[in-house]
């Protein structure tokens, strides 16, 4: 190992810790890497300060609410453009440790307690006791609260198809973090993924109220929501054969960016895919997948966008450009 590599020269003292706090926990770090660290360590009061506050934030990794990772993914794609940057700063597989330390061990609290949930690559489908059937998408769990008013749904995080049976007496509602749904009779879809909110209408209609305080009071069929970063959006046109792929096994993209295909991705293999070039993560990408085989997948993305990893494990891949 290259014992002289410094921690982020030009960085903040939060920035080194978090540097230290992943090596720490590396395959590279020995006796001599501990004496630097203690010597960084006893250099400054901010350092110290720095470390236990770093410390204390992983320690509460997984009372984190998903939009809350997108900080810690922008240090992945800083700590990847540093890699990047020639064999001064970073080398790879330094790069991968720090990366390697924020994502594992990322399982959220939200929707611990659910009635239903589905592993990494399971779906399960569900029927409800009002007739109602739902299927659970990969990764996604949800709770039922049904009263003699109303039927409410809390989907905790993934995705859910509702194929909703008629109750005029009891309005049938999804909430999650980023909004609500209420069905008019009808059958329809809601992904809840990092915060944000896509509702897809494949039968009749529903209202949309997002978590910004916008409301569409009825999406038709055919039609298709999203909110990003929070903000909600405008309804638009739904391929539904594609939309449903998923149901089947099939994972569907069209010129759609990297990235979005890789958050999809994450949701069929345990571990962690992680873009360190923002660029490469904005490249367009077409194709049909088979989400029983995502490594496949992976296989094919890297040899036709001529992309590279790094693997640790496989806990963490990390693409870049060659």
């Amino acid at each position: 190992m290259n014992h002289s590599f410094p921690p982020f020269p030009d960085a903040s003292a939060e920035e080194q810790a978090e540097y230290w706090l992943a090596l720490r926990e590396s395959p590279f770090y020995d006796s001599e890497q501990e004496k630097l660290w203690q010597a960084w360590l006893a250099a400054s009061r901010e350092n110290l300060e720095a470390w236990q506050q770093t410390q204390l934030f992983f320690r509460r990794m997984e009372t984190l609410h998903p939009a809350q990772v997108r900080r810690i993914e922008q240090s992945v794609q800083k700590a990847g453009r540093a890699a990047a940057a020639g064999p001064s700063l970073w080398r790879w597989p330094i790069a991968a440790c720090l990366m390697l330390a924020l994502c594992l061990g990322w399982a959220f609290n939200a929707g611990y307690f659910a009635d239903f949930r589905t592993g990494t690559g399971e779906q399960r489908r569900i029927q409800l006791s009002d007739g109602s059937t739902v299927i659970l998408n990969t990764a996604s769990s949800l709770s039922v609260d049904f009263s003699e008013k109303q039927r409410v749904i809390r989907l905790h995080g993934g995705e859910a198809y509702f194929k909703v049976a008629a109750d005029p007496a009891r309005p049938f509602e999804v909430v999650a973090s980023g909004g609500r749904v209420r069905a008019l009779g009808t059958a329809f879809d809601v992904k809840q993924w990092q915060g944000d909110l896509a509702v897809t209408v494949y039968e009749h209609s529903v209202r949309v109220a997002f978590a910004d305080g916008a409301t569409i009071e009825r999406l038709p069929e055919g039609q298709r929501v999203a909110s990003r970063d929070g903000k909600s959006g405008t309804p638009e046109q739904a391929n539904l054969k594609q939309a449903a792929a998923w149901q089947e096994r099939r994972l569907v993209f069209k010129e759609k960016p990297l990235q979005q295909v890789i958050d999809d991705l994450n949701r069929y293999r345990p571990g962690k895919i992680v873009i360190a070039d923002p660029d490469l993560a904005a490249h367009g990408v077409t194709g049909v997948f088979d989400a029983n085989a995502p490594e496949a997948a992976l296989a094919v993305i890297e040899n036709t966008l001529a992309v590279s990893e790094t693997r640790l494990t496989d806990a963490l891949i990390v693409l870049h450009r060659h």
